[in-house]
């Protein structure tokens, strides 16, 4: 088995690791063999001359440390020494912000100046207004070439137009009117006949057509086959049991191989037990099978030997196609 393979070998290496332990425990004047290359190399930063090499932790503290030393180093000197002033290099810290500068006018917030347009424009309108109701000799002047057009579909000449709710379903009764039109005259005049000039109107279906032969349903067929394979094995059967003299021939290869894991010189391999319930059940079948086998009422060896028209004195006559089925078929 796979299990027991893999723990023979597990057990077999430990042992093995074991002798060596002992053997080198016995025996120390041996020594420690070793071909192998590297275990004679040196790590180049661990070596015996190689020189400190600080921690990063310590190096990133000590470099924080020296910065604020620096630092206040530099402060210390400003104030110590203000004659020596401040020097710069940078032209940035000369320059000057337009919009802040002294001589800067004075700018509206966005808001203020928002709310201000507003009021200017609201206190327009009312002049405006107020001029119009003032003076209305004046009258009212347009030089907006929009301001005379006219819709052409609200036009006081524009025909009438129907609504699209109201103008299909007047389509529909239109159709439907001239359907029962249709019939009126097909029902008034049969003479006229029905004319067509679709030429699939006058094809045929193959499958239905009148000579058609009949077509068998599929479940029909499908028990029809069914039956007829259980006939031919029943006769096959009948065959074999009437004509025992025939012998059993079968040309397969596979027929006289041998199995592998049951051979004569295979290694014994470890059975396992069946369930009681399997047991049990298996007997119990096998027991049923043997009472009814054995009240089938099967000839003796004596009547088999006979010849096949002659019948044991004992039994009733059959027909040489009657078939036994071992007492099988319960009714």
């Amino acid at each position: 088995d796979i299990e027991l393979a893999d723990e023979r070998a597990e057990v077999l290496a430990e042992a093995a690791a074991l002798k060596k332990l002992a053997v080198d425990y016995l025996h120390p004047e041996v020594g420690v063999t070793s071909t192998d290359g590297a275990a004679f190399g040196r790590n180049y930063f661990n070596r015996s001359s190689a020189p400190d090499v600080e921690d990063i932790e310590l190096a990133e503290e000590r470099a924080a440390v020296l910065a604020e030393v620096a630092s206040l180093k530099k402060l210390a000197v400003d104030y110590l020494h203000p004659e020596v002033g401040v020097t710069s290099v940078d032209g940035a810290a000369f320059g000057r912000n337009y919009f802040n500068r002294a001589s800067a006018p004075d700018t509206e917030d966005i808001d203020l100046a928002e709310e201000r347009a507003a009021v200017l424009a609201e206190a327009a309108a009312l002049k405006k207004l107020a001029i119009d109701y003032l003076h209305p000799e004046v009258g009212v002047t347009s030089v907006d070439g929009a301001a005379f057009g006219r819709n052409y579909f609200n036009r006081a000449s524009a025909p009438d137009v129907e609504d699209i709710e109201l103008a299909e379903e007047r389509a529909a009764v239109l159709a439907e009117a001239a359907a029962l039109k249709k019939l009126a005259i097909d029902y008034l005049h049969p003479e006229v006949g029905v004319t067509n000039t679709d030429g699939a109107a006058f094809g045929r279906n193959y499958f239905n057509r009148a000579s058609a032969p009949d077509v068998e349903d599929i479940e029909l067929a499908n028990e029809r086959a069914a039956v007829l394979a259980e006939v031919a094995s029943l006769k096959k059967l009948a065959v074999d049991y009437l004509h025992p003299e025939v012998g059993v021939s079968h040309t397969d290869g596979a027929c006289f191989g041998r199995n592998y894991f049951n051979r004569a010189s295979a290694p014994e391999t470890e059975v396992v037990e069946a369930k009681p319930e399997e047991s049990s059940t298996d007997t119990s079948s096998l027991q049923a099978l043997a009472a009814r086998v054995k009240g089938a009422n099967l000839p003796s060896t004596k009547s088999s030997k006979l010849d096949m028209d002659n019948v044991v004195s004992n039994a009733a006559k059959k027909s040489a196609s009657s078939v036994n089925l071992f007492g099988l078929s319960e009714e």
